[in-house]
């Protein structure tokens, strides 16, 4: 099958977006001719990184009344919306020359975002994208500054996105709708949400010959998160709940990986529990680093308020290590009853979100046999539902049968 993929996020060893975009392609190449379309700015990336499959072939797009706006933070979301819009003639020409079975949008994943790729006349699958996840704002009240005005305007933005008579052309010639969790199928234009199915765009590489960790009795419990430091990301309630397990007598520790511009905020509030010398601030870590963390670590905590999935939710699981999350958004989706401990936030207030976090790390801590068979579990999960090797093409399935 021929297939033509959009991914303007598009890059190997990056995480995130980017190694979304980058593994669908991948993997559809394994057994599909693909060709993506990505935008000018990832040509570096991609032509000195890891080889694609041969019959996956990479183009490079950018109209040119864009190609003097340069790509960050302040550009990204206007940028990428108008290279959308100018994707569709040049997506038109390639169809001429190419004679694609299925056009596929994967990234950017976010449902607010349109794609036109529908209009080319062929199947399209639109996602899966996310985006629509949420917290209450009680969740939300000791976020402060940017970070505070950047939830306030995302979630306002998700509520007039209902109303974009783009996103309605584009949700309304797709063949198939997949997104990655149920609060994003709630948040789409209504007249879609029937027609969306829910499947997660990540997947994980199974680890070989992996094994818990084994914790000593005089150890302390070395809990682990990994991810930008963003105010959403819940890290301030990980501190804060180590800092309570503490005072209940626990012997525990922190490691956090990665930066990001609440990385002071957080560093200040582990100074004001006292339990600064109870952290370890590693930076951002290379994958091959992260994967060695997993193997020596007991635990991962990942209390973030509307991730749309956690690709290190997975890593964590498929290295051997219990997960404790929040009820929100994808991690809550790529865990289960026997590998996580999962804290409830419908109603609770943010100290109630703290205290149950503070107990699941004081259960994880005292009960060794429990925390091992977690670890187990966490490991066949991954391997018998998460890994690569079937998540791409099953989603190709799913086209077939709408």
């Amino acid at each position: 099958m021929k297939i033509l993929l959009s991914a303007f996020a598009f890059a190997p060893h990056l995480g995130s977006e980017y190694g979304v975009g980058w593994r669908w392609a991948a993997e559809m190449g394994r057994h599909h001719e693909v060709t993506v379309v990505t935008d000018l700015t990832r040509r570096e990336l991609v032509e000195t990184g890891v080889k694609l499959p041969p019959n996956v072939r990479v183009v490079y797009f950018r109209p040119f009344w864009l190609r003097a706006v340069p790509l960050n933070s302040i550009t990204a979301s206007l940028l990428y919306t108008l290279w959308q819009f100018g994707l569709l003639g040049f997506a038109r020409r390639l169809h001429r020359d190419r004679r694609f079975d299925l056009a596929i949008h994967i990234t950017y994943s976010v449902f607010r975002h349109p794609s036109f790729l529908g209009y080319l006349g062929i199947p399209f699958i639109f996602g899966p994208v996310g985006g629509g996840e949420d917290a209450p704002l009680v969740l939300k009240q000791s976020i402060h500054g940017r970070e505070k005005l950047k939830e306030l305007m995302r979630s306002l933005l998700n509520k007039l996105a209902l109303f974009d008579p783009f996103l309605w052309l584009a949700y309304s010639r797709a063949t198939l709708i997949l997104v990655s969790t149920e609060q994003t199928r709630r948040a789409l234009p209504w007249v879609f949400r029937k027609r969306a199915v829910v499947y997660s765009n990540l997947g994980v590489d199974a680890v070989p010959d992996v094994k818990p960790s084994q914790r000593k009795a005089d150890e302390p419990l070395r809990i682990l998160f990994a991810g930008r430091l963003l105010g959403w990301k819940g890290v301030h309630f990980a501190i804060r709940a180590l800092a309570e397990a503490r005072r209940y007598g626990v012997d525990v520790e922190l490691t956090i990986v990665g930066r990001g511009p609440y990385e002071p905020v957080l560093r200040q509030l582990a100074a004001s529990l006292g339990i600064e010398q109870s952290i370890h601030w590693l930076g951002h870590r290379p994958q091959s680093e992260l994967f060695a963390l997993y193997r020596s670590m007991h635990a991962f905590i990942f209390p973030s308020l509307h991730d749309s999935g956690g690709t290190v939710v997975l890593e964590a699981q498929a290295n051997g290590l219990p997960v404790v999350c929040l009820d929100l958004g994808g991690p809550a989706t790529l865990v289960t009853s026997m590998t996580a401990i999962v804290v409830p936030t419908r109603k609770k207030s943010e100290e109630d979100v703290v205290r149950r976090l503070a107990d699941a790390l004081v259960e994880l801590a005292g009960n060794e046999d429990r925390r091992r068979l977690m670890a187990q579990a966490a490991i066949k999960h991954v391997g018998a539902t998460m890994t690569w090797d079937n998540r791409v093409e099953r989603a190709l399935q799913l086209a077939k049968f709408h």
